[in-house]
């Protein structure tokens, strides 16, 4: 009995040793060793970057296969998945590492070292300039009937698009981009990136990231009605109060004004000496006066 327990804890010994090493090797080969939800980056080696025709006819089985993985995922594991990658990835970096409040240019960093990311799932936040949608292929296998591809621009991306390819996005925007919008903010997509894509620009071919998603998300900043109501009225308020205010102190002004006027005007009036004016017309009446004229003596009179 003492024999078969010594040699069943021996097994389990040699068992913990095996997945120890086991789990040993991957962390060594994969520092983000992937969540359950995420796929293994060897998925994508066959996958051909910067190939020009968009997807390859080879490719078109994993690009179906990658859609549906997500739409089966939930978004909140992806997105947890993704923060999870994102941590890893800035500790792999000193400047980022050493600075923990410097945001990470997660477009950029995408961008410049895409093999890092093959596998991974990755979230984006920026503005949508382009956004259709289109029929998936008839022989994909997984049932996805719409496929909808939006150009998306982030802070750190400059004037180079992200090209997201999703099955799911909000009602309002089944259509495309709202009428009369060119452009929506506030967008959120978290996805794998598939491969880089090279698109026909004006002057040349370039290259944009393309991400596989399960949904776009979009949060429009809402305008609280009341509050806006509540802030004109304060606002018509202040304005009434305001001119209120300069009309009383304009008519104070020219109430003080009309004061100082008539309290001059009886200043000089008592700085005037009438007497000295009454003596000077007498004597003026006096010069005037017609002298008596006398008769020469022996004159008749």
């Amino acid at each position: 009995m003492l024999s078969y327990i010594r040699n069943w804890g021996v097994a389990v010994c040699l068992a913990a040793m095996v997945l120890q090493a086991a789990f040993a090797d991957e962390s060594q080969t994969d520092p983000f060793r992937p969540f359950p939800d995420q796929l293994a980056p060897s998925l994508f080696n066959e996958v051909e970057d910067k190939a020009f025709g968009g997807i390859l006819e080879e490719e078109k089985a994993l690009y179906y296969y990658v859609l549906k993985h997500l739409q089966e995922t939930s978004l909140a594991d992806q997105k947890q998945a993704a923060e999870f990658n994102l941590q890893q990835r800035r500790s792999e970096m000193k400047l980022y590492r050493e600075h923990p409040e410097r945001e990470f240019p997660v477009f950029l960093d995408l961008f410049k070292n895409s093999d890092r990311y093959k596998g991974r799932l990755v979230t984006l936040t920026g503005r949508v300039r382009k956004l259709i949608h289109y029929p998936a292929a008839d022989d994909n296998q997984y049932g996805i009937k719409t496929l909808y591809e939006a150009w998306m621009f982030t802070d750190d991306s400059q004037q180079n698009p992200t090209v997201v390819i999703c099955t799911e996005v909000p009602p309002a925007l089944k259509d495309g981009l709202p009428d009369g919008t060119d452009v929506i903010d506030h967008v959120t997509v978290t996805g794998y990136l598939f491969k880089m894509y090279v698109y026909n620009a004006q002057d040349t071919s370039r290259v944009a990231p393309l991400i596989l998603a399960k949904q776009l998300e979009w949060n429009p900043r809402t305008v609280d009605e009341q509050g806006s109501r509540l802030f004109s009225q304060i606002l018509a308020g202040t304005l009434i109060i305001l001119i209120a205010g300069i009309a009383i102190a304009i008519w104070k002004a020219s109430q003080r004004d009309k004061r100082f006027r008539e309290k001059r005007l009886q200043k000089n009036e008592e700085q005037v000496d009438f007497s000295q004016l009454d003596s000077q017309s007498e004597k003026t009446a006096s010069e005037t006066k017609t002298p008596d004229i006398k008769p020469p003596a022996g004159s008749d009179q």
